[in-house]
């Protein structure tokens, strides 16, 4: 993996990797219900704060 130091850093290394994090993405619809990750509640609350964060008003 490159060495990020910054945020433009990341975002020139998305750039460069789109595609290839694209094909490795898995989508939430072709898990299983019972998955870990779907159980997992942690996801709901990271989502719910950063909702917050960006709510424009």
């Amino acid at each position: 993996m490159a060495n990020i130091r910054s945020v433009q850093d990341y975002k020139e290394f998305l750039k460069e990797n789109r595609e290839l994090l694209h094909k490795n993405a898995v989508r939430i619809e072709d898990l299983s219900p019972d998955d870990d990750w779907i159980l997992d509640d942690e996801w709901d609350v990271i989502y719910e704060q950063e909702a917050i964060k960006h709510v424009r008003v």
